[in-house]
C-alpha cells in the first residue's frame, strides 16, 4: 500500500516509491529505492522535501518506536539514542550478512565478526537499549532473520546484566543470541517465508535449525561452548515439551533460559507476515500464561527490566 508521509517520518527499512519537492530539494539521485542506511535515512529527514510516498508492501511502514515522529522538536537525548541505535544496525548489518551467507552456502562463519557485532550491540544497550529493541521491530520481511539476531542479542545482553552475570559472560550470551538461529539459512526460503501456516513436512524442517545451526559451528572449534548451547537448545522448555532433546528442568542452562525468553519476546512482538506485531504488555502477558514453558524469575525480571 503506498502512504504519504513527512521526510521527518522516514525509518530504516521503508521502501521509497517518491520524494515530493523541487528537483533541488531531492536527497537523492533516485526514486524506488529501500532506506538500508542510517545516514540516507537522517539525509532524508533533514531535506528540503515536501513530502516521502512509501510502499508498505516492499518495506517497513509508519510506527512510533520511541514517540517522536508526532513530535515537532524531539528530546535531543531521545534523538540522539536514535541515531546511536541506527549506526549500530548499520555497522553490524555487514558482518552479521556475511555470517548467515557463508552459513547459507555451508563454508566457515568468521566467528570474529559476531564478536565484533556483540561489542556494538553491547555498547548500544547501555545507553540507548530502548531505542535499539524499538527500531529492530521495524522488520522488513527479506531481513526479518538479520534484524531479529540483533533485537534478541541485544535483549539477552539487557536480561544478564540485569540479573547480575559478569561481562564476559555477557558477551559470550550475546553471541549465542546473535548466532541462535544460524541454522534456518539451511531451511528453504520458500518454508521460512511462507505466508500460509506450516504443513507437518515444512515444520520438520523448521525444527531442525537448532540442529543445523550447532553443527555448522561446532566444527569450527573457536566458537564458546556456551554459544553452541544456545544454539542447540534454544527451543527448549522447563517442562520438556521442546526440541531438539525435550531436555527438562535444570537440564537446561541459564545461557538457554535466557535466550528462549528473549527469542519468543522479539517474535511476539514483531510483525511477520502471517501475524501482527503484538504489544509489548499484551506479550508479556500470554509469556506468563505459559506455565511450565519459561524460567518465571528470569521472565519477571525481564519485564520489569523493560518496566512492562
Amino acid at each position: 500500500m503506498l502512504k504519504r508521509i513527512k521526510p521527518g517520518q522516514a525509518r530504516l527499512g521503508m521502501f521509497i516509491e517518491a520524494i515530493e519537492g523541487s528537483w533541488a530539494d531531492h536527497p537523492f539521485w533516485r526514486n524506488q529505492f529501500r532506506l538500508d542506511r542510517a545516514k540516507d535515512v537522517e539525509r532524508l529527514k533533514s531535506s528540503h522535501a515536501t513530502a516521502v510516498i512509501i510502499d508498505t508492501d516492499k518495506g517497513v511502514d509508519v510506527a512510533l518506536p520511541i514517540a517522536m515522529t508526532e513530535r515537532s522538536s524531539p528530546h535531543p537525548r531521545e534523538n540522539l539514542s536514535l541515531k546511536r541505535a541506527l549506526r549500530t544496525i548499520e555497522q553490524s548489518k555487514p558482518l552479521i550478512t556475511e555470517m548467515f551467507e557463508n552459513a547459507r552456502i555451508g563454508g566457515t562463519i568468521p566467528v570474529s565478526h559476531a564478536a565484533q557485532a556483540v561489542e556494538h550491540i553491547a555498547a548500544c544497550m547501555q545507553d540507548s537499549g530502548k531505542a535499539l529493541i524499538e527500531v529492530t521491530r521495524l522488520k522488513a520481511r527479506d531481513e526479518y532473520t538479520f534484524l531479529h539476531s540483533i533485537a534478541v542479542s541485544g535483549l539477552v545482553v539487557h536480561l544478564a546484566r540485569a540479573v547480575g552475570l559478569d561481562e564476559k559472560m555477557i558477551r559470550d550470551l550475546g553471541m549465542g543470541g546473535l548466532l541462535h538461529d544460524i541454522g534456518k539459512m539451511r531451511v528453504p526460503l520458500k518454508v521460512l517465508n511462507k505466508s500460509a501456516p506450516l504443513n507437518d513436512v515444512e515444520m520438520g524442517q523448521v525444527r531442525l535449525h537448532p540442529s543445523h545451526g550447532y553443527q555448522l559451528l561446532a566444527k569450527q572449534g573457536d566458537v564458546p561452548r556456551v554459544v553452541l548451547d544456545i544454539c542447540l537448545h534454544h527451543h527448549e522448555r522447563i517442562d520438556g515439551s521442546g526440541y531438539p532433546n525435550g531436555l527438562f528442568d535444570k537440564q537446561i542452562s541459564i545461557a538457554v533460559r535466557i535466550t528462549s525468553i528473549c527469542d519468543v519476546y522479539d517474535a511476539l512482538t514483531s510483525a511477520r507476515a502471517y501475524k501482527k506485531a503484538w504489544n509489548p504488555r499484551d506479550a508479556a502477558r500470554l509469556m506468563l500464561e505459559q506455565e511450565g514453558q519459561f524460567d518465571r524469575r528470569l521472565l519477571m525480571q525481564l519485564f520489569h527490566s523493560l518496566r512492562l
